[in-house]
């Protein structure tokens, strides 16, 4: 196990995936969902406070007048997708934890929101039909490699109607030079990462090309496992030119999807663009 330990150790190449996914995770997941739910937590989601106000913003700036249609890419328990759901919109949420997926399902029938959710993963899954506004919100859009972003904004694209939206958000170069290294180790009685007594190692490391990881190594009787978190972030032009490659045209920057006016320097922006063609 030593041998296998130190390996876990090491730094990966940029981008390189998790062996496992934590949110996939029977364990870890129930945890997520908790924090997801907790309407005063900044952590897995936004605080209701702020939800609330980008839905305003989603309704009265982001969608078009003629909207009728949303799809939220990594949707999670659907905090975005029952908003807009009360507010009119047929609303269709994606997300890779099936946890999450359950609890937006039930979430929903209880409340008698006629939502369609789907459990899989929005790099691969097929859009079947075309959507007027589409969602990417949390910065989800950094965690994923470059390739990854250009099928990402493949998919959204194909799944748009001409002349249909995109909101999205990215961590912003400030951000990047906020972030600190450093390693740490702790001994935990259970808790998030496994219910088991067990030891975790966490390092933050800055990559060039404005990349960090921040990576997790859970120690059990029985286990390593390394768990990494991954964020690119971005020079307005740099993602603006990404979004236009990716067959978009920009129609305003943000702070944040509040539609806050954006300034330099602040952690986020937020986009919103159009499909061409």
């Amino acid at each position: 196990m030593f041998t296998y330990l130190i390996d876990q150790l090491q730094l990966p190449e940029r981008f390189t995936p998790s062996e496992k996914m934590f949110w996939q995770d029977s364990h870890i997941s129930t945890y997520l969902l908790v924090a997801h739910l907790d309407p005063g937590h900044e952590g897995a989601s936004r605080t209701a406070n702020f939800i609330d106000q980008s839905v305003a913003f989603i309704t009265q700036t982001a969608a078009q007048a003629d909207t009728e249609t949303i799809i939220d890419f990594g949707c999670g328990p659907g905090l975005y997708c029952e908003r807009l759901a009360e507010a009119g919109y047929q609303v269709t949420g994606i997300d890779f934890s099936e946890r999450s997926i359950q609890h937006a399902k039930a979430s929903a029938l209880e409340k008698g929101l006629n939502i369609t959710y789907r459990y899989d993963n929005y790099l691969t899954a097929t859009v079947d039909r075309q959507y007027d506004l589409a969602t990417l919100i949390y910065c989800d859009y950094g965690a994923l490699s470059p390739g990854d972003r250009k099928q990402l904004l493949r998919r959204i694209w194909n799944s748009l109607q001409k002349g249909g939206r995109l909101l999205f958000d990215v961590f912003t170069i400030a951000k990047y030079q906020q972030f600190i290294e450093g390693k740490d180790w702790m001994v935990h009685e259970g808790g998030f990462w496994s219910p088991q007594t067990h030891v975790k190692l966490t390092q933050n490391v800055k990559y060039d090309e404005d990349v960090s990881l921040e990576q997790t190594t859970i120690i059990t009787n029985e286990t390593v496992e390394s768990y990494y978190i991954w964020h690119q972030y971005f020079a307005k032009t740099w993602v603006i030119q990404e979004i236009e490659d990716a067959g978009f045209t920009l129609i305003d920057v943000y702070n944040d999807v509040t539609g806050a006016p954006y300034q330099a320097g602040n952690e986020t922006l937020a986009l919103l663009v159009e499909k061409d063609g």
